[in-house]
C-alpha cells in the first residue's frame, strides 16, 4: 500500500518479509513495484540467497536507495552500504532506518585514493546513473578506499561484495580484486561498456572507441578470473569473448551487463 504527499511511504515485500519504503517521488514508487513483481535485477537476488551466509558482511556498493541492502539484511551478519549521490543517499537512509539495523552507511564514493571525485548526474541526481565519467550536473563526494573498506570488516569469517558504480568499476578494477581476492568474496559486479564508450567518443572514433571498451572488459574480466569462475549474471552461464563482442559491437550502444564470482578460488 503506498501513501501521498511530502513523507509518502509504501510496504514492499522482499526476501519474505515486508519493508517500509521512501515513495516520494513516482518513479521510484514505480521502481519499488518492480522490484517486489521481479522485474528489477532478480538475479541480483538470486546472487544474494546463493552466497547468504549469517556470518558474512556484504559491501553494496553503489546503494543506491536500497533495494539490496535491505533484501540482504537477513541474510548476513552486517551490510556495509556506500552511496555518494545525496538525493539518494538521503532515502538509502530513510529506507534503512525505518526497517534494519545492521546497516551501515557510508555517504561516499569508492576510488583509488581517500578524498574527492567529481560526479555527474545526466539526469539529475537520484536517479541511480550517478557516474565519475559522462556528464550532467558536477558534484563533489567523499572516497574512501577498498582499504578503508577492509579495515571496516575487520576479522569477519566472510565479505561478499555487490558493486553496482555506472562505469567507474574500469578506474577501481585493480583495487577491487584485490580486494575480493584477500578476502575470498564471491562477487556481484554490474559491468557499464556503455558508459565506458561514451567517454571513449570523446576522443576516438566509433571503432576504436568499441575496440577499447572491449579491451578494457575483456581484461577485467580475466582478471575477475583470477577470483573465481566468472559467470553471466542473468544465466549462469559461463562468459566468453563472444558474448562481450555481440553486446559492446553489435549493438547500437554498448548493453551493460552483471557478472558473478560465486565460488572464490
Amino acid at each position: 500500500m503506498a501513501e501521498t504527499g511530502a513523507n509518502a511511504r509504501m510496504d514492499v515485500r522482499l526476501n519474505e518479509r515486508t519493508y517500509k519504503v521512501v515513495a516520494v517521488r513516482p518513479e521510484i514508487a514505480d521502481f519499488w513495484a518492480n522490484a517486489v513483481a521481479g522485474r528489477w535485477e532478480d538475479e541480483t537476488f538470486r546472487f544474494l540467497d546463493a552466497v547468504a551466509d549469517p556470518r558474512a558482511v556484504l559491501v553494496d556498493v553503489g546503494a543506491w536507495i536500497g533495494p539490496v541492502s535491505l533484501y540482504a539484511s537477513p541474510l548476513m551478519a552486517r551490510v556495509i552500504a556506500l552511496e555518494p549521490d545525496p538525493v539518494a543517499h538521503r532515502e538509502l537512509s530513510a529506507n534503512i532506518a525505518a526497517n534494519v539495523a545492521n546497516v551501515e552507511i557510508w555517504n561516499a564514493a569508492v576510488d583509488l585514493e581517500p578524498g574527492e571525485l567529481k560526479l555527474y548526474a545526466p539526469q539529475g541526481f537520484g536517479k541511480s546513473e550517478t557516474s565519475s565519467i559522462g556528464e550532467g550536473e558536477p558534484l563533489i563526494v567523499k572516497t574512501v578506499t577498498f582499504a578503508d573498506l577492509d579495515a571496516a570488516i575487520g576479522d569477519a569469517a566472510k565479505t561478499v561484495l555487490k558493486v553496482d558504480i555506472e562505469g567507474h568499476e574500469y578506474r577501481v578494477m585493480e583495487a577491487l580484486i584485490g580486494f575480493a581476492k584477500t578476502r575470498r568474496a564471491p562477487v556481484h559486479l554490474s559491468l557499464h561498456p556503455r558508459s565506458f564508450c561514451n567517454e571513449c567518443k570523446r576522443k576516438m572514433d566509433w571503432f576504436t572507441a568499441r575496440r577499447e571498451t572491449y579491451r578494457a572488459t575483456m581484461d577485467a574480466i580475466a582478471k575477475l578470473a583470477a577470483i573465481g569462475p566468472v559467470t553471466m549474471s542473468h544465466t549462469g552461464a559461463p562468459i566468453t569473448g563472444a558474448m562481450v563482442f555481440r553486446r559492446i559491437f553489435l549493438k547500437r550502444r554498448p548493453k551493460n551487463f552483471s557478472v558473478e564470482v560465486r565460488a572464490p578460488n
